[in-house]
């Protein structure tokens, strides 16, 4: 038992002995190397190179680039419509429900009708009676109702004369004083009655031959036009009852139960236009030369975040707004899918520049150099600075109008370390897009 212990013993202070003799050497290790690491910093430093110096490049090529502002706004419909009801009633019927397509004309609810229908029927009844006695006065009378008119022309002139005859008799026994003057002057009121009702047949009977007059028609004709108004707007008004959707979309909003009491203020439904949604963005004025209809602009939003909407400015406000020194510009979006909500935050990129053919620097390459912007070329082995003149600047390339040409390398890392001649390693060609 005492050599088993004493072995043990020896293992552990062996193991001890390990441990500390590795740790001994990766301190060593980790000293070398910070010296070494130190000693090669201050050579690239002080440009003391005793070898290239490792470089990425990148060719320069010909292709197409585009200036875009990045702006950011918000997803909105193409059109929102509240949809009111244009009558007074018991809401008797709802047809959709939120969420629901729509298309334009589509019944959506119907509104309480019974009321509406008694008043279109009373007011045709009004129109029908009026329109008949129009009828009636453009025939003209029926040869019987002339022939009646006739008989009480001579039954009255019969009896005024009649009248006249026995007011003649009276007078001359009256100047005998047979009767008194009481009796004469009613003998001679009827006279005064009988020939204004023979006056009246005669009239009666010219009218009927002659036809209803002027002023008779005027007046009856002005009533016929009032009827007609009147039933007019009591079928607009039937019509009303029934609620159809002013555009195509899709129900955003339901106000109202069925059975409820609904007016002409409140709204019954919201619609938005989904199909094609729109942002509106705002542009700083000075940009504002560079933008025009028709315009490309690539859309992104939070919920989809690797793709890629495609847009185009179909509208740019005349004004600029005199606080924020910007012009709205508003970019219609396809959305059949209604992928697109309205609502959604959207980061836009706006092409107000576009060039085709041209000679594409990559931006990584640039130094600013006395203002002026220089690169460094790679020329069989070595790096040659060259001052280069701008053009339109893109997310990675700039294009160049004067400099370089195409075919020739230039350094997009490691530069920063290199003086005009000195040597270089290429360890890297970046691939041009």
């Amino acid at each position: 038992m005492k050599e088993l212990k004493v072995q043990k013993d020896k293992v552990v202070k062996i193991g001890i002995i390990l441990i500390g003799v590795l740790i001994l050497l990766g301190l060593v290790f980790y000293w070398t190397g910070e010296s070494e690491d130190k000693n090669t910093t201050k050579t690239l430093s002080g440009n003391n190179f005793k070898g290239a110096v490792p470089v990425e490049i990148s060719q320069i090529h010909r292709g197409s680039i585009d200036h875009r502002l990045h702006l950011t706004g918000t997803i909105t419909a193409q059109a929102k419509v509240n949809v009111f009801s244009k009558v007074s009633g018991i809401l008797e019927g709802i047809k959709v429900e939120q969420g629901d397509r729509v298309e334009t004309d589509q019944i959506i609810a119907v509104v309480e009708r019974e009321e509406k229908e008694a008043k279109l029927e009373e007011t045709n009844a009004v129109l029908d009676a009026l329109k008949a006695r129009w009828a009636q006065m453009e025939t003209g009378a029926l040869p019987e109702e002339i022939v009646q008119a006739e008989d009480l022309v001579r039954q009255t002139k019969a009896s005024w004369e009649t009248s006249i005859s026995n007011y003649n008799r009276l007078k001359n026994l009256k100047e005998k004083d047979f009767i008194s003057q009481q009796q004469l002057d009613d003998a001679m009121l009827q006279v005064t009655i009988k020939e204004a009702v023979y006056s009246s047949a005669k009239e009666k009977l010219t009218l009927l031959r002659k036809g209803a007059r002027q002023e008779d028609r005027d007046e009856l004709l002005a009533q016929i036009r009032q009827a007609e108004a009147s039933s007019r707007l009591a079928r607009i008004q039937l019509k009303d009852t029934i609620i159809r959707a002013p555009i195509a979309g899709i129900i955003s909003e339901r106000s109202f139960d069925k059975g409820a009491l609904v007016g002409t203020t409140s709204p019954i439904f919201t619609i938005v236009a989904m199909d094609i949604v729109k942002v509106v963005v705002p542009v700083v004025e000075s940009d504002l030369s560079q933008l025009k209809n028709g315009a490309i602009a690539d859309i992104q939003v939070d919920a989809y975040p690797e793709e890629v909407f495609a847009g185009e400015v179909v509208r740019i406000n005349p004004t600029v707004d005199p606080e924020s020194r910007t012009v709205d510009v508003e970019i219609q979006v396809e959305n059949k899918t209604h992928r697109l909500k309205p609502g959604m935050f959207a980061r836009v990129s706006l092409i107000v520049q576009k060039r085709d053919g041209v000679l594409l620097l990559s931006k990584d390459s640039l130094l600013e150099k006395n203002g002026s912007p220089k690169v460094f070329v790679h020329d069989n082995g070595k790096a040659l600075v060259r001052e280069v003149a701008l053009g339109l600047e893109g997310d990675r390339y700039v294009e160049v109008l004067s400099g370089l040409k195409e075919g020739e390398e230039v350094i997009v890392a490691g530069q920063y370390n290199l003086k005009d001649g000195i040597p270089v390693k290429i360890i890297r060609r970046q691939e041009t897009l």
